[in-house]
């Protein structure tokens, strides 16, 4: 997909994904929400997950760990499943504003999003 920009002409995509792709950029833009996105390279997806809950929860100690200090007092919910893959809240315990993150992860596996709460 590509947006090019002349003058006082813009040019979309013609597409519905590239419809979809600039509405969720614009929402994404625009949302003051209560997460903060640490950089994680994202990984594409490999189809329909054969990962296990248990799996994807180790995944998901395993990207707290790297990146926050209270993973010995972090509580896992259950991870739910997504288009692209599993989406683990985790709390740090005891629960308060900001003591979060969500960690996203693909179909293969890989860390493909980490926010922090704010």
């Amino acid at each position: 997909m590509s947006i090019s920009i002349t003058r006082s002409t813009v040019a979309w995509p013609r597409s519905a994904a590239g419809l979809l792709v600039l509405s969720v950029l614009g929402v994404g833009a625009c949302s003051s929400g209560s997460l903060q996105e640490s950089a994680v390279p994202a990984a594409q997806s490999a189809g329909p997950s054969t990962l296990t809950e248990p799996e994807v929860i180790a995944i998901a100690r395993q990207a707290v760990s790297q990146n926050e200090s209270w993973v010995e007092r972090a509580e896992f919910e259950a991870p739910q499943r997504t288009s692209e893959g599993w989406s683990v809240l985790v709390w740090r315990l005891p629960k308060a504003p900001g003591g979060h993150c969500l960690v996203q992860i693909d179909a293969t596996g890989q860390v493909t999003r980490y926010v922090r709460g704010r």
